[in-house]
């Protein structure tokens, strides 16, 4: 893609929400491919480890879900459940396995963090032992998270590298004037895990400048579950819009 192409657009976006709805139309088949393009969820303001990612596209299981539903198996809420799912494993674990390996005491782990996984259907316990459910399965396939600016790149980049953590993919979306002098820099971005967009206002088109290098899936297993199960929770709830932080959308517009 040649620079001249992004540097004279018609028109600009004069705040950073406008930019959200071209986002998420175009995010399932930019970040997904048109393929995945019908098991696709898109939704703002989703609550990650760290911040609020913008948007955040979620390829959800379909099976899995309906098994979670019909056994009434209700989404986590917090990274602790999240994290001690992860320590229970396949084949159960102890309390003091539990609390070892998620940084809590056992008396906690006993007393709150385990019941609200029995109350939300996710374990069973017998004695000591605690065993997942086999109806409580993950229901996120792949994560993507996007932080839109009109301007400040750099700002957009601090934040999309915190949510590189909770993703299989983590973007910066740009209006196509600050793309455009990102673009030499796209490829170096992308190589420390961080994709680049470009968001023309006058179109609604997002391009792909650059896609990143992807993190460990292991190193982000317990990031991108919890935002997978927030987004659930959201879509039961019948709303893809988290709740919007009193700043967003509060850029000052670009002068005339």
């Amino acid at each position: 893609m040649s620079h001249a192409a992004l540097a004279d657009p018609v028109a600009q976006f004069r705040y950073e929400s406008e930019m959200i709805p071209a986002l998420r139309a175009a995010l399932p088949d930019v970040a997904f491919g048109h393929r995945y393009r019908p098991s696709v969820e898109v939704f703002t303001e989703v609550p990650a480890v760290h911040g609020r990612p913008d948007v955040v596209g979620v390829r959800f299981d379909a099976a899995a879900v309906q098994s979670r539903r019909a056994a009434g198996v209700s989404p986590l809420s917090g990274d602790t459940e999240v994290r001690a799912i992860h320590a229970i494993g396949a084949s159960g674990a102890e309390y003091g396995e539990i609390a070892a390996s998620i940084g809590m005491s056992r008396d906690y782990v006993r007393r709150a963090v385990v019941p609200l996984l029995s109350d939300l259907g996710w374990v069973t316990r017998d004695g000591e032992r605690v065993t997942r459910r086999t109806e409580a399965l993950w229901v996120g396939q792949r994560v993507v998270t996007v932080e839109a600016k009109l301007r400040d790149w750099r700002r957009a980049l601090a934040q999309a590298r915190r949510q590189k953590h909770s993703a299989d993919a983590a973007y910066i979306a740009l209006d196509v004037r600050a793309a455009a002098r990102v673009a030499p820099y796209a490829d170096q971005i992308a190589h420390e895990g961080v994709g680049v967009l470009s968001v023309h206002a006058e179109t609604g088109r997002v391009r792909v400048l650059a896609r990143p290098v992807a993190s460990p899936r292991r190193s982000t297993a317990v990031g991108r579950a919890l935002v997978a199960e927030r987004a659930l929770d959201m879509m039961t709830r019948g709303t893809r819009e988290g709740q919007i932080s009193p700043v967003f959308g509060w850029t000052l517009p670009l002068p005339e």
